[in-house]
């Protein structure tokens, strides 16, 4: 395993970068004796090659290229690429340079990062496409030491060959410098074009993208994508189940005709009267603890009259304490409607064809529709108090799992059944402190 280490001690390079930060040239060049090879810059921004070129006109080259010596009496350009077009388009025929022989091709490498290393205005898809190139020629642990960096950062970059083409050409462009964003457009790109070509958008009119927004769009898009297919798949089931009760119907229909079964034949009940009646049970279930509520939550409210022979585990309880416990069983039917309303809405955006960010505003202007009267009636420091706690209390179970805790199911029925009767008055647990 390589060890990671970001920060490499480049004194044990001396000779390799005196090379690169020598500024006394050792002489100077015919221009036409020098070969350009690849580099680590691939791209050059017009403007400031062309500013560079008057000062050059001006002054000449100041700092030297650095030159390896060849065999053959020629040399090969090891840094200093723009300076060499700018001598060459004002037509100066030699070049001040610093001139090193005997390296190893990884040593040339690390001059050519360290000259690039100190200007900002290399490309992102330069400096991505230049890693990969070395860990492909030099290996990782090389690699990680011709650019001083961690292992972690050497991956990140050899990534960026895998990206999909607008994602690289954003990097190319320079209107997206940062490969943790690229990171995560990548990942929608693939998830959801519609949406990155959104996010592509934004990117290149100049308005900024954090890490934690793209991280977070990324998560949002595949919540998306999972709740589409959970709607797709029940839609599909409905149908099937559909299909199963018009054929116990027509069946019905025929045997009506029988000697047998004459009129008084029954007829199967479609799912959604089943489950109609699912919700009408768990209702009345619910609505009988008005009057009756569980023995905890009795004890909290406090009794005031004495239990008789026939009540003597449910204390009496008085006619304001069976109005709070029965606007409470109200609050209760409420939340279940709510649910279910939204489910509804759900389904019908996704028959319409709805996309992500027109179902996110739907869904989110419900859910303010619901929570911000509730809130605005808490008042505004219980309110901030109660999100801050449901916060928390989200990091650790899902709502689902916090909404059965409230209120468990009193009827056997699976803890994921909505229309499972529950207990409306949550009690309060023993020693219980907000």
């Amino acid at each position: 395993m390589v060890k990671k280490n970001k920060s490499l001690n480049l004194q044990q390079y001396t000779g390799v970068v005196q090379g690169a930060t020598q500024r006394t040239p050792d002489a100077r060049i015919k221009v036409n004796l020098i070969d350009v090879e690849a580099q680590v810059r691939t791209q050059f921004d017009e403007q400031a090659q062309a500013e560079l070129d008057a000062s050059v006109k001006a002054q000449g080259v100041i700092q030297p290229v650095v030159l390896l010596a060849k065999p053959d009496g020629r040399y090969r350009l090891i840094a200093g690429e723009r300076r060499l077009r700018s001598t060459l388009n004002n037509g100066i025929d030699d070049i001040p340079a610093v001139i090193r022989s005997n390296l190893e091709p990884w040593e040339i490498r690390r001059i050519q990062v360290s000259e690039n290393a100190e200007r900002d205005d290399i490309t992102p898809h330069d400096e991505a496409r230049a890693v990969s190139e070395d860990v492909a020629n030099y290996g990782v642990p090389k690699t990680m030491e011709i650019w001083n960096r961690s292992e972690g950062w050497v991956s990140k970059r050899t990534s960026v060959s895998n990206y999909a083409e607008p994602l690289k050409q954003l990097l190319k462009d320079r209107v997206l410098r940062d490969l943790e964003v690229a990171g995560s457009l990548n990942q929608i790109y693939d998830l959801d074009k519609q949406e990155f070509a959104r996010l592509e958008k934004r990117v290149r009119e100049g308005l900024p993208l954090s890490r934690e927004e793209a991280r977070g769009k990324v998560q949002q898009v595949k919540e998306w994508l999972n709740e589409a297919k959970q709607r797709e798949e029940r839609r599909q089931s409905l149908g099937q189940q559909a299909g199963r009760n018009k054929g116990a119907s027509q069946a019905g229909a025929a045997q009506k005709t029988s000697p047998k079964h004459g009129a008084a034949s029954e007829r199967q009940p479609d799912t959604k009267s089943a489950a109609a009646v699912s919700t009408i049970e768990a209702t009345t279930t619910a609505t009988s603890h008005s009057t009756r509520p569980a023995p905890d939550a009795q004890a909290n409210l406090g009794a005031k009259e004495p239990a008789s022979d026939t009540t003597a585990a449910t204390p009496a309880i008085s006619n304001e304490q069976a109005l709070v416990l029965e606007q409470m069983v109200t609050l209760f039917q409420n939340g279940l409607a709510n649910r279910e309303l939204i489910k509804d809405v759900q389904d019908e955006l996704l028959e319409l064809g709805a996309d992500m960010n027109q179902t996110e505003w739907a869904m989110w202007s419900l859910y303010q529709t619901v929570a911000l009267p509730l809130l605005a009636a808490l008042g505004e420091t219980r309110a901030q108090r109660y999100l801050q706690r449901t916060i928390a209390d989200l990091r650790t179970a899902k709502p689902q799992a916090l909404w059965e805790a409230l209120h468990p199911v009193t009827d056997g029925k699976a803890s994921d059944d909505w229309t499972a009767a529950r207990t409306p008055v949550a009690p309060m647990p023993k020693g219980w402190r907000f």
